[in-house]
């Protein structure tokens, strides 16, 4: 038999199994609403009742769409406020496939709606709580301390629906700068130290595309003993807040579960990107909040096995 009939033949065979094969099931973005997840690490599947075995947090029901942004609308009285002046914001929420106003949050540590207030130079934070209304909308007076570009990131979990973490841009009266600029960070990985309690971080080399274990130690900043009376924040040990230099990507984690003391808190963090990040974190001690800021550098690609 010629060779290019012998390899029609062939192509025809192989043709004919791969047909007989099964074909791959399509995604299903769908799920039961039965089934219940972690808001904060949703690859986490379990039963009603059960927790999460990475940050504790209990299991909240998962339902249809929960792929989808949620809209967020942002109000300012007055709408451009001037620094170091109160300003009224209200966050209207609305579903992304109808337009209608969500009413119904699930509270994630302990609160419905966690907001953050950073700076688009970094050097100032917060983090706030607003209210829900009669009207299902929140509101907080916030201060901003000085002019310039101010980003707001809205952490909230409309129930039935999944974690969002939404950005909203708002600008103070008098500003005449760029409207969008990216700060020049240095790595700052040193020990900080706010009201008497020492913060040191001990992590590997972050790169691009991987996730680093962020241990943070609390000490007393007098003796060097392991800081006393360290006591749970909205429900976890202690929040973070991780950004890169210009803002377009953050994510909010909560410590991972562990056998240690309740001066030492671990996070596993994902650097998504190369360049400068900063992250915020806190702890509260004696009941006082403690905020401190390192800058991590990230490396621009991830190798395997580092």
């Amino acid at each position: 038999m010629p060779i290019a009939i012998r390899i029609a033949v062939v192509l025809l065979l192989v043709a004919g199994a791969a047909a007989c094969l099964p074909r791959p099931r399509p995604l299903q973005l769908a799920v039961s609403a039965s089934e219940h997840w972690c808001p904060m690490h949703p690859g986490i599947r379990g039963a009603a009742g059960e927790r999460c075995p990475i940050c504790q947090m209990a299991l909240v029901p998962v339902a249809s769409g929960i792929g989808d942004t949620y809209a967020l609308d942002v109000e300012l009285v007055p709408p451009a406020p001037a620094p170091g002046v109160v300003a009224r914001a209200r966050f209207h929420v609305r579903d992304p496939r109808t337009g209608a106003a969500v009413t119904e949050f699930d509270v994630v540590h302990e609160k419905l709606f966690h907001l953050f207030v950073v700076s688009r130079d970094l050097q100032h934070f917060a983090h706030v709580h607003p209210l829900r209304g009669a009207n299902g909308a929140f509101g907080v007076d916030l201060a901003l301390p000085h002019a310039g570009h101010y980003q707001l990131m809205a952490d909230f979990v409309p129930t039935g629906g999944a974690p969002q973490l939404l950005q909203r841009t708002i600008t103070t009266a008098g500003y005449e700068g760029p409207l969008s600029t990216t700060p020049a960070l240095a790595a700052d990985l040193s020990d900080k130290v706010v009201d008497d309690t020492r913060i040191q971080l001990a992590m590997r080399e972050a790169m691009a595309g991987g996730e680093r274990l962020m241990t943070f130690t609390l000490t007393d900043a007098q003796t060097g003993a392991p800081a006393a009376h360290v006591e749970p924040y909205l429900g976890a040990t202690g929040h973070l807040l991780r950004v890169n230099a210009d803002l377009s990507a953050a994510a909010h984690s909560h410590p991972i579960a562990q056998d240690s003391p309740p001066s030492t808190v671990a996070f596993q963090v994902l650097f998504p990107r190369a360049g400068m990040h900063r992250v915020w974190v806190q702890f509260q001690r004696s009941g006082r909040v403690l905020t401190a800021s390192f800058t991590i550098p990230v490396a621009e690609r991830y190798r395997a096995g580092t």
